[in-house]
């Protein structure tokens, strides 16, 4: 059994999600009533958007290198950061690192090619929208993948970060939220959902829209976790 380790925090409630899900996910797998053993590194959110928000590149490395050689240090084969967010900077971050980084960008990026879709749609924090590392690495598969307009971006992130990073969930924002992604859809014809913020889920499923595929990055990552557990 590979030995994990999962830095978390960011935020605490997708955090917890991520832990409920490897545990259910495992325990379905293996058929029986044994629990995974994993590390979990909760780390400071507020100083990790710190560095990603005034662009200090070298502050975010030095940063995460340090908290991932903690799990390095106590045995883990492989680091999953649970978050989309601090993965702007994860090429630089593998390379600083002796320890692989599992990308949620790539698991999930992977998992929309597998299904065969050429155009997404992409929520997140303004970060995550705004910085391109989605829609970059998506043209190395053939797919394209959009982002809200900049008022849009806006009004999305003020909903993560002040409310479902703290587990408020308005029925007010959900409508705000589906009625960006429906323009989306009508106006670029996108056929998935890319829910590039863990605490999107929270929020945001399949059962809210009939045909547009919801591809939520915390539940694909969990499964690439627990793929590598057993």
């Amino acid at each position: 059994m590979q030995k994990i380790g999962l830095i978390g925090g960011i935020g605490p409630e997708s955090t917890i999600k991520y832990y409920q899900l490897i545990i259910d996910k495992y325990r379905e797998l293996t058929n029986n009533k044994s629990y995974p053993e994993i590390h979990i590194l909760s780390i400071d959110m507020t100083m990790m958007l710190k560095y990603i928000s005034e662009n200090d590149k070298i502050g975010f490395l030095n940063f995460m290198k340090e908290r991932i050689e903690i799990l390095r240090s106590s045995g883990v084969n492989k680091v999953f950061i649970c978050s989309n967010t601090p993965h702007v900077f994860y090429n630089e971050l593998q390379e600083c690192v002796d320890v692989e980084i599992v990308s949620i960008v790539n698991e999930t990026l992977n998992y929309v090619e597998s299904l065969g879709l050429k155009k997404c749609g992409l929520l997140g924090t303004k970060f995550t929208m705004s910085k391109e590392f989605y829609s970059l690495n998506g043209k190395k598969r053939g797919v394209d993948v959009i982002v809200p307009n900049e008022d849009e971006q806006n009004v999305i992130h003020d909903i993560y970060m002040n409310e479902l990073v703290f587990n408020v969930n308005k029925p007010s924002s959900k409508e705000t939220l589906l009625s960006i992604i429906n323009t989306m859809i009508k106006e670029s014809s996108i056929e998935g959902v890319i829910l590039g913020g863990t605490e999107l889920s929270l929020i945001l499923n399949q059962n809210d829209f009939e045909k547009t595929t919801i591809v939520d990055t915390c539940l694909i990552h969990v499964n690439s976790i627990v793929k590598e557990l057993l």
